[in-house]
């Protein structure tokens, strides 16, 4: 009988002593590894938490990484917008000191001046094609470059009667053209076409370059050369003078860049180049800033002080056009900087939330520690007893 006993109780202290050891081995681990939970079978639970705190984290992240992306565009996009205002402060003083001044009366000051206005036009050209990461600031979503000379397109046709001191819209009976594919030289054009009542001819005059005078084919077209014709089907007033550019068009995307943002919230981006340069859309003020700068040019060429004058309305609308879209980003970017730093916020509780959920507690872990090994010890000297039972014991 006590043969059996003593086996039955060295069984059972074998079997503790192995559970206790794998316990003290568990809380050894916790305070090595700082981790509560090592593996899923230690609490299920907590994984499926510590699951789903990840998931969240990772969207979190996402959209950070997305609005702080985005706010660069948008810082940027402001700078390049800072420099388009500048440069037509630099064009408005430019049309005051010349336009229908003494020094304006210099035609070779005036001709001379005409390299200020291509090169601004040539510094807004690489604003609005410029990228951040291979991805256009002002191409509405699409990779392509906003503008290039390989799409053109005529400005809207203006008239100057013989007593007239502005410009005024022509009208539809009044079209400038230029057909796709084809690209002129020395862009960006300036045409101004002269209306000879006389002869009831035209006469064109080109980046400050006269033309024969011609009249009109069976289609009521004036054809200028290389792709460019001027369309005719009102009726012209003796001594008037008609002016349209040719510019590049805008080939990027219509609407601007959208953001994504929390809970499927989605924010305006960027603004478009056909918003900032031609003036579309419902914070622009319809003024296509490429053709502003090539008529100013082509009033310097031909070297008109009158003409020049004329331009000081289209430039202070141009400038006023790109305040009010710099301030339209500038808004948007406060948006974006809002959202950005409310999803850091969440970005930190949810990366505390996570670590709470599986970080073991110090305190606790090394009570547990010492608590297992005490009992380790009591159930060690059990075991001893056991073990040292005497002969005389065993065969009673």
């Amino acid at each position: 009988m006590m043969r059996v006993t003593n086996n039955l109780l060295f069984k059972s202290g074998a079997n503790a002593l192995q559970n206790q050891q794998q316990e003290i081995l568990k809380v050894q681990e916790q305070s090595v590894s700082g981790q509560r939970t090592n593996r899923p079978s230690d609490d299920p639970s907590g994984v499926y938490r510590h699951m789903i705190f990840s998931s969240d984290l990772s969207g979190v992240q996402s959209l950070k990484k997305t609005t702080q992306f985005a706010s660069e565009r948008l810082t940027m996009a402001e700078s390049h917008m800072s420099q388009m205002h500048d440069t037509f402060l630099d064009a408005q003083d430019l049309v005051m000191q010349l336009g229908e001044s003494m020094i304006g009366g210099n035609p070779s000051t005036l001709t001379a001046a005409a390299q200020k206005p291509l090169a601004w036009y040539q510094d807004m050209i690489s604003s609005v094609n410029s990228e951040l990461d291979e991805v256009p600031l002002f191409g509405g979503g699409k990779l392509r470059t906003p503008f290039d000379d390989n799409k053109l397109t005529a400005t809207a046709v203006q008239v100057k009667s013989a007593d007239g001191k502005s410009l005024a819209t022509a009208g539809s009976g009044f079209a400038g053209s230029v057909t796709e594919g084809q690209t002129p030289d020395n862009l960006p054009l300036s045409v101004k076409i002269s209306y000879l009542a006389a002869s009831n001819q035209y006469q064109a005059n080109i980046n400050g370059v006269d033309q024969e005078a011609a009249s009109l084919d069976e289609n009521g077209q004036l054809d200028l050369g290389q792709g460019v014709k001027f369309t005719v089907t009102g009726t012209p007033n003796t001594g008037d003078s008609y002016y349209f550019e040719v510019v590049p068009q805008y080939q990027g995307g219509n609407a601007d860049r959208p953001i994504r943002a929390r809970q499927g919230e989605v924010l305006p981006g960027n603004v478009t180049g056909q918003e900032l340069l031609e003036g579309t859309g419902n914070y622009a003020r319809g003024v296509n800033l490429l053709g502003s700068m090539a008529a100013l040019r082509g009033a310097l060429l031909r070297a008109d002080p009158t003409e020049v004058a004329l331009q000081l309305n289209r430039v202070q609308e141009g400038r006023a056009q790109v305040s009010d879209l710099q301030g339209v980003t500038g808004i948007r970017n406060m948006q974006v900087q809002a959202v950005s730093s409310t999803l850091e916020s969440d970005e930190s509780s949810l990366t505390q939330v996570r670590a709470d959920n599986v970080e073991a507690d110090l305190f606790k872990v090394l009570s547990d520690l010492e608590q297992a090994s005490q009992a380790m010890q009591v159930m060690t000297a059990t075991q001893r007893q056991v073990m040292n039972t005497s002969l005389i014991d065993f065969i009673q």
